[in-house]
């Protein structure tokens, strides 16, 4: 029996019937053009997931208005014309036995600018920083008229009807995320003083009138979603209490089941959790908000947030906390989550970390990517397909590029022949797990170094590699993933006794005294400030840069620096680190210099590329590629996907 098997069994909302209990809940891709319209690039996405054995399938938010719309590249159901293409979408999914819904909603305050061409409409005139900001949308704003609001509840009903035009099983409202219709329900937000503000029957007139409208047009049989944020966590936002009412009035307006996520797009105050939680934030960060709405209704709830373990999911079931489970972002990581769990083969699932590549590449507005899976938004491109002629590959580096890169090729056919310097697997992920809240990385090691040992890639720690040992293996092809080291910049003093670097620290080679100075307050330096403030010591960031952890996703980076700025950490932008000494470090900016008293200086100025190995092989061995950091210093991301797209070549 398998030990997960309330996952896998049947389940249904109304009148549309799964096949289990897994949805993959609505995440935005960026796929589709810029006018709105299904592109064979979404089509594969969500052709994978179906095909990977999920119950449900709730696409991308779909604007139902294009004075809606979030981002250029949005899923619309604003015209008739858009049917057509959708129907491309249900084609995938119902081949494959999954079912398929589409989110509908309006953005609101935090429709993008970029997108719209026009102010952005609102609840109110309410002001305040969010998510969205960065990406176009929200920083001004104007309050809907009546005749407005009348106008759109009509196109909600119009685009539900598209919806089950275009062969769709169902649809969902999205009410969540502070986008148009959570607005409307916020106490904090929504400041009206007619008939849609105020009381708690003013705040919910509208959500009411977009159902009503969808029910009438769609009729009684066509299940209906209603996707609410349970909780904002702001002060004076919506509560778990007052959901519960808003979720009993939902169900007797004929809602066939709730989609409990939480958290609103605000980030002026900083909301006590985001609606997309990165690793810093426990799993099931919402379970308990489903749990008592499941109290309080008789139509289905679905769990969100971070249930990106399957044993979680089960449990969560078993409970009786919910009725299904929705996975968005493990399902991006892995399509077969559904499938592996039905062959008990829970060892070859590749983990979502909840690192927030996905969010990030959005936000940064570019089509999804994912960390851990270079596939994502190329399915048909990065299909594996056997190699004509098997070969011998020698791979030198077991980080992240080169362990990718040995996994993909051993599936195409090759002889794989892995050697690593150290004496383990994993590269600098190894010194990425150590900082707080980063042990999910572990689960990427896992992930990658028990694929290669089952493919039967032949590994060898604790040798480096020379010319004469690739003279003596004699490989077809050589794959260079040597990756990199510290980079250690010109700084007069830079040679002294107290002067350490980040991997150093994190690794525990070096020990640091009470007072610190990280120089360098990008990733690096701002997680292992936290690490040392953790432990007690005093530390001040300096960067050159004009921002602390410019390279981070905005809402991990907002998170991580309310913890350094919680655990006293000084945070110093445009301050160049000039000369070290014994015990202090002088800084520079725009021509004047000072100096901060220290015990230890830490340097997190980067890497620089380990390629040693690269100019004794060029006679020897020169068509070799080389990928990763040992190409150029970046990320996890690129690492991977180098190792995937390498691989596939040979």
């Amino acid at each position: 029996m398998n030990k997960l098997e309330k996952l896998l069994e049947p389940f249904s909302i109304g009148s549309m019937k799964l096949k289990n209990r897994i949805v993959m809940p609505p995440m935005a891709t960026g796929y589709c053009s810029e006018m709105g319209e299904v592109t064979e690039r979404l089509k594969n996405f969500v052709e994978e997931r179906a095909r990977g054995g999920v119950g449900l399938i709730i696409t991308e938010m779909a604007p139902v208005d294009s004075g809606g719309s979030t981002k250029y590249t949005s899923l619309m159901v604003d015209r008739d014309e858009r049917i057509s293409g959708l129907r491309g979408l249900v084609k995938v999914a119902h081949q494959y036995g999954a079912k398929i819904a589409v989110q509908i909603c309006h953005g609101g305050r935090f429709a993008s600018i970029i997108a719209t061409h026009q102010l952005s409409q609102s609840a109110s005139g309410f002001s305040g920083k969010t998510l969205w900001d960065s990406s176009g949308g929200g920083d001004v704003v104007r309050q809907l008229t009546i005749e407005e609001i009348e106008k759109i509840v009509c196109m909600f009903s119009e685009a539900a009807t598209r919806v089950k035009e275009a062969g769709f099983d169902a649809v969902e409202i999205h009410g969540a995320h502070g986008l148009l219709i959570h607005e409307f329900l916020s106490p904090l937000v929504n400041t009206r003083t007619d008939g849609y503000g105020g009381s708690f029957e003013g705040r919910i007139r509208f959500p009411v009138e977009v159902l009503r409208a969808i029910r009438e047009k769609v009729g009684k049989e066509f299940p209906i979603i209603y996707r609410i944020s349970a909780e904002e966590g702001v002060e004076k936002g919506l509560t778990i209490e007052e959901s519960k009412r808003i979720c009993q009035v939902f169900e007797k307006e004929g809602a066939d089941a709730i989609d409990v996520s939480s958290g609103t797009a605000l980030t002026d105050p900083i909301p006590d959790f985001p609606p997309f939680p990165p690793m810093s934030f426990p799993r099931g960060i919402f379970l308990h908000y489903a749990e008592e709405i499941k109290k309080v209704v008789n139509i289905p709830v679905i769990a969100v947030g971070r249930i990106n373990d399957p044993a979680l999911g089960e449990e969560i079931l078993r409970q009786g906390k919910a009725d299904l489970i929705g996975m968005a972002r493990g399902l991006v990581a892995d399509p077969e989550v559904p499938k592996k769990i039905a062959e008990e083969s829970l060892e070859d699932i590749r983990p979502c970390i909840a690192c927030m590549t996905c969010l990030h590449t959005l936000f940064t507005r570019r089509p999804m990517e994912c960390l851990v899976n270079a596939c994502v938004g190329r399915e048909k491109e990065f299909e594996i397909k056997k190699a004509r002629i098997p070969k011998k590959v020698m791979v030198v580096g077991g980080g992240p590029a080169g362990m990718e890169a040995a996994r993909v090729a051993s599936l195409r056919g090759h002889r794989v022949i892995l050697y690593e310097k150290s004496d383990r697997l994993g590269g600098q992920l190894n010194l990425a797990i150590i900082p707080p809240h980063k042990q999910e990385i572990r689960g990427l090691i896992n992930y990658l170094t028990t694929q290669i040992e089952k493919l039967g890639v032949e590994i060898h720690c604790g040798i480096e590699v020379k010319a004469p040992l690739i003279e003596k293996e004699k490989p077809d092809e050589l794959i260079v993933a040597t990756g990199a080291t510290p980079y250690l910049p010109n700084i007069p003093g830079v040679d002294l006794g107290n002067v350490v670097t980040s991997w150093d620290v994190l690794s525990g080679k070096a020990k640091v005294s009470k007072k610190v100075v990280i120089a360098g307050g990008g990733m690096v330096g701002c997680e292992t400030a936290e690490f040392l403030a953790e432990r007690g010591h005093e530390i001040t960031i300096a960067s050159q840069s004009d921002m602390i952890g410019k390279d981070l996703e905005q809402t991990v980076r907002r998170y991580l620096l309310k913890r350094l700025e919680n655990y006293g950490v000084k945070m110093l932008t445009n301050a160049k680190t000039m000369e070290i000494k014994t015990d202090q470090v002088i800084l520079g900016t725009y021509g004047r210099e000072w100096s901060i008293e220290c015990d230890h200086l830490i340097l997190a100025k980067g890497a620089f590329p380990c390629r040693d190995l690269v100019g004794s092989i060029k006679e020897i061995f020169p068509n070799f590629f080389l990928i990763g950091d040992a190409l150029e210093p970046r990320t996890a991301k690129e690492a991977i996907y180098e190792g995937a797209r390498i691989a596939r070549k040979i």
